[in-house]
């Protein structure tokens, strides 16, 4: 995966911990209020007093490379946040950041305030618990004034069409206006909720005739059943309470006879309607398209959120490697965009020159790539910029490990959102299979990245176990590819998350705020006895596989 570089040993691969459990231009400039103050105040102080006075001295002497992998999750990624705090307070130097999704907002703020490898959390938190649905443009009052709009639009050019035929002579009478308006009122609602269920009884009706075998759902088919009947009510009760006058004179009068003609004239509609359904669906999409976007919420008001409290030219001055994942909608290809230039990060130490040329784009506009990077599908706008059209990383890279490694990291610390034990959420509307569908594929990318790296590392245990060394030592080369071993510190909840992808609201994720600290600190404590237990001595071991015989050399 990546070519090699200094490593370290032991032979545990990963370990997973479990626990239960005023505005300003410039985001370092944010005050740190009350409710944060208390936030996890006394486990913060009892955390840093086990410390050494200086922190840092526990790093020293470790020449690998950390880096911090940070998901996807919308919302709860909050609980990142939480991890990077205990980053902080411990001042682990971070020297690759990988990021995907809603881990793009917080690599970009971890690292944008920071000084050196050392990042700083405390505005990153300070956002979260300020957060607001609105903030981020997650607003469904847009939809009210869209229906605001389609009701004005209908009542206008109907009274239009009302004073037109006025004016013609042509009179339409009504025995009692206001039951009429009220009845119409009535039925407009159930039509609005319940224009899912009006099929489902006609298709009751007629599925004895298939000589299948069937209980229907009952709660169903009683909502089918009052819907269909209040509109059917209404139009009786519009054909025997209507009456057309032309020029003050009665023409026209709805009798039996006539209720009859029209009721024929209905049904020659219907038949007419099955017949150009399709092309009126094809009309109304074209219709209903203008008013909406390709997300079901714009980016500016994310976009000025996130401009508001991340300092762009800090981040890219940063020394850290901050990587965003994105996915370019038209291609499906993947790409990672960087805080530096292609070239400067294919010298970095242990850094696959080839991988990162072909697959590393130097960001212009680092908050673009963190919009385009976080743009949830369906929730928010593609991001239009590199000559593509760029959606959430966590299409292609729910957990962006690969360009971690590939960036040539030693150790790695890498954050899920998700509990080991997952609990599916209720599904109950078209955006919560939205949001079920992206976290399944997500789960299965991180899945799959987990899987090549559990793969490599023990291959590499076995190889290191064979020639009396640790694993970090060796370097297997095989064809023209070098592997490696890379100590993974997994960090996840032990229960799931409150939030949900959506949730966007400081009340609410302030719990996996605190939850995240806790692990953070129970995964530092091992990654403080990992270096402890393994020296940082040792040359390094090349081992060359092939189909005949093994060669082992040694530097």
């Amino acid at each position: 995966m990546a070519p090699e570089e200094q490593g370290h040993s032991g032979r545990q691969s990963t370990l997973v911990i479990h626990t239960q459990g005023s505005k300003t231009r410039y985001a370092s400039l944010i005050d740190v209020r009350t409710q944060h103050a208390k936030l996890l105040g006394e486990e913060r102080n009892e955390f840093r007093a086990s410390l050494p006075e200086n922190p840092g001295t526990l790093w020293k002497d470790f020449a690998g490379r950390i880096a911090v992998v940070l998901s996807g999750g919308g919302a709860r990624g909050a609980y990142e946040a939480g991890v990077l705090l205990a980053l902080q307070d411990a001042r682990v130097p971070t020297h690759i950041l990988t990021s995907t999704s809603i881990g793009a907002i917080n690599a970009a703020s971890y690292a944008g305030h920071g000084r050196g490898y050392l990042g700083n959390a405390e505005p990153l938190v300070e956002g979260w618990l300020q957060l607001t649905p609105a903030m981020v443009g997650i607003d469904w009052s847009r939809y009210i004034i869209v229906l605001t709009g389609f009701i004005a639009a209908t009542a206008g050019f109907g009274n239009a069409i009302g004073v037109l035929l006025h004016r013609l002579g042509i009179f339409v009478r009504q025995d009692d206006p206001l039951l009429t308006w009220l009845f119409l009122g009535v039925v407009g609602i159930i039509v609005l909720f319940s224009y899912t269920e009006f099929s489902y009884l006609f298709y009751v009706l007629m599925h004895p005739m298939r000589g299948q075998r069937w209980a229907p759902n009952k709660k169903k088919l009683i909502w089918s059943v009052i819907a269909n009947s209040m509109v059917l009510g209404f139009v009786c009760w519009l054909l025997t309470a209507t009456h057309i006058e032309f020029k003050s004179a009665s023409v026209f009068w709805l009798t039996p006879r006539n209720d009859l003609l029209l009721g024929v004239a209905l049904l020659v509609f219907a038949i007419l309607w099955s017949l150009l359904r399709n092309r009126v669906s094809r009309l109304s999409q074209r219709i209903l398209r203008s008013p909406l976007d390709s997300g079901l919420f714009q980016n500016y008001e994310r976009s000025r959120f996130l401009r508001d409290r991340i300092h762009q030219r800090r981040l890219r001055r940063s020394p850290m490697r901050v990587v965003m994942t994105a996915a370019e909608l038209y291609t499906g290809r993947e790409k990672y965009f960087a805080n530096k230039k292609v070239e400067e990060l294919a010298n970095d130490p242990g850094a696959d020159t080839d991988f990162i040329r072909s697959h590393f784009e130097y960001a212009h506009d680092m908050m673009k790539a963190v919009v385009a990077s976080s743009a949830f599908p369906m929730a928010y706008e593609p991001v239009k910029m590199h000559g593509g059209l760029w959606s959430d990383g966590g299409l292609v890279a729910k957990q962006p490990i690969i360009p971690a490694i590939r960036l040539g990291a030693d150790v790695v610390f890498l954050i899920a959102v998700e509990a080991e034990k997952e609990v599916v959420p209720k599904i109950r509307t078209f955006l919560d299979v939205g949001m079920r569908a992206f976290d399944i594929l997500m789960s299965r990318n991180v899945r799959s990245d987990l899987r090549v790296l559990e793969s490599v590392n023990r291959i590499c245990e076995t190889y290191a176990a064979r020639v009396g060394r640790r694993p970090e030592q060796l370097v297997l080369e095989i064809g023209d590819h070098s592997y490696r071993y890379l100590k993974a510190f997994t960090i996840r909840p032990a229960t799931p998350l409150a939030a949900t992808l959506l949730d966007f609201d400081g009340k609410i994720v302030r719990p996996a705020i605190e939850q995240g600290y806790k692990d953070g600190v129970t995964a530092i404590r091992a990654f403080i006895d990992y270096i402890a237990e393994n020296p940082t001595s040792g040359s390094k071991h090349y081992l060359r596989l092939n189909s005949e015989k093994e060669v082992v050399a040694t530097t």
